[in-house]
C-alpha cells in the first residue's frame, strides 16, 4: 500500500476504440489468466467477458504462454499449435526462396559486370 507508487494519471481505452484498430494483439500469460483466455476464445461473445468481443475483430491475435492454455480444450491448443507451425513453415520457405532469388540476382549482376 505505498500511495507514492500509485499512478496519478491513467489512460482509458474503450472496447469500441480498440475494435476500430486495424490490428489487435492481446498478450495473456500465466496460469492465473487461463480462465480469461478460455472465456476469450472458447465461448461466444459475452458482455461479462469484454475480451470475448475480439472474436469479432478481423485481425486479432492472442499471444499466450503454455500456462495460460491450461483451461483450454486439448483440441483447441493442438489446433493453434499446428496453425503456428504451418505459419512458421510458410515464412521460412518464403525467406529461403527470397534468399536464393537474391543470391541468383547478385550473381547475374556480378557476371554481367565481369563480361561488360
Amino acid at each position: 500500500g505505498d500511495l507514492s507508487k500509485v499512478p496519478t494519471m491513467a489512460l482509458t481505452v474503450g472496447v469500441g476504440t480498440v475494435m476500430d484498430a486495424r490490428e489487435v494483439m492481446i498478450l495473456i500469460t500465466g496460469a492465473h489468466k487461463a480462465f480469461a483466455l478460455y472465456k476469450a476464445i472458447e465461448e461466444g461473445v459475452n458482455h461479462m467477458w469484454t475480451v470475448s468481443a475480439f472474436q469479432q475483430h478481423p485481425r486479432t491475435i492472442f499471444v499466450c504462454d503454455e500456462d495460460a492454455t491450461l483451461e483450454l480444450r486439448v483440441k483447441t491448443v493442438k489446433y493453434f499449435k499446428e496453425m503456428a507451425l504451418s505459419y512458421h513453415k510458410i515464412i521460412q520457405e518464403n525467406y529461403l526462396l527470397n534468399s536464393v532469388q537474391g543470391c541468383a540476382s547478385k550473381a547475374r549482376k556480378k557476371f554481367a559486370t565481369v563480361w561488360a
